[in-house]
């Protein structure tokens, strides 16, 4: 009588053929000697990371955004949609000719970020500050408005 040994989902022949479908592709799209004009290469985007903290008496937004220049971003507010837009930069001077980039790990080109807004905030008192690279907005919060009681006539 043959033992019953647990069936293991990842034996499972369209498991392993995923897998190794995965890790085909993964190889081909990562070659670092594939060119960095590829549509599919990291360095042709960029995306700053974010954090949004809630403090006693307002919200505070860091955009970390080294290497991009104050006039190069725009901060927008519609209603309660907050938008981050602007482009991070590479120049491309080369002293001679022969020289050629093999690795590009840094990311450039135009970003976009949105983030909706709490109905608590004040939208007349944003404040902006580029320190050291990193976007600091301050986004007060209004006064606590007392429920108030209407009288029936």
């Amino acid at each position: 009588m043959h033992s019953m040994k647990p069936w293991n989902p990842n034996e499972h022949p369209i498991h392993r053929f995923r897998n190794e479908m995965d890790g085909m592709f993964s190889r081909l799209l990562n070659d670092s000697f594939l060119p960095s004009t590829s549509f599919w290469n990291e360095a042709s985007s960029f995306t700053p990371k974010c954090n949004i903290e809630e403090k006693k008496g307002h919200y505070l937004v860091e955009v970390e955004i080294p290497g991009v220049d104050p006039k190069d971003i725009a901060i927008e507010l519609d209603g309660n949609m907050l938008t981050i837009k602007g482009e991070r930069k590479r120049e491309t001077k080369t002293e001679k000719e022969e020289n050629k980039m093999h690795v590009v790990e840094q990311s450039y080109g135009s970003f976009y970020r949105s983030f909706t807004l709490p109905n608590n905030t004040n939208p007349a008192n944003i404040k902006a500050e580029n320190k050291h690279g990193v976007l600091f907005i301050e986004i007060p919060k209004q006064k606590e408005q007392e429920p108030r009681r209407i009288d029936i006539h």
